[in-house]
């Protein structure tokens, strides 16, 4: 393994232990444990916890920014934005977990300087990306009620944490229905029919 597949493997195995301990149990020790390497194999690439952690929440975000790629952004505005929506939402296990990850990382960023940074740039760079499709359907007449689509391009950012907050004190078979239902709902108080 090269380095930087090694670092990328430790990133990966602090994303399973927050997925599955949060963000308290991704102690070095554990990170190393779940990895399957040595404690001094993980000091090597990160010197401190904080380090490592700052590092696992940016490596989450190039996850999300990967998938959010694969997004078709030819198609209706609507349509584009319920896509990369649906990426966020824990409609089944895989994006449970990752739901579950992002959650403690987004805790964890009210405390943390570092974590604030990232989370601050990201949600910047998501609002900006929401405003600009939200922008596409209005000059397309199917937002007629939005004046401010940055301000409803931060708004849409506060639904979606909110509905994965929601869905995820739910039992897993009650979420799909509920989020479905939910993220249809606010899209057509936005969108013409």
């Amino acid at each position: 393994m090269t380095g930087a597949e090694r670092g990328t493997h430790i990133l990966e195995a602090v994303v399973e232990v927050i997925a599955e301990r949060g963000l308290e149990g991704a102690t070095m020790r554990n990170v190393a444990g779940a990895a399957g390497i040595s404690l001094a194999q993980v000091q090597y690439y990160f010197r401190s916890k904080d380090e490592l952690v700052a590092a696992a929440f940016r490596h989450v975000i190039q996850l999300f920014d990967t998938k959010l790629a694969t997004v078709d952004l030819s198609g209706p505005p609507r349509r584009v934005l319920r896509q990369a929506l649906e990426l966020w939402l824990p409609l089944d296990e895989p994006r449970a977990r990752d739901a579950r990850v992002w959650l403690a990382f987004s805790a964890a960023a009210t405390t943390s300087p570092t974590l604030k940074e990232i989370a601050a740039s990201t949600d910047s760079e998501l609002r900006v990306a929401f405003a600009r499709l939200l922008d596409a359907a209005a000059a397309e007449g199917d937002l007629p009620d939005v004046t401010d689509t940055e301000t409803e391009a931060g708004l849409l950012l506060a639904v979606i944490d909110g509905l994965v907050i929601q869905a995820l004190a739910l039992a897993e078979p009650l979420r799909p229905h509920f989020l479905t239902v939910s993220l249809e709902t606010h899209l057509a108080r936005l969108f013409t029919p």
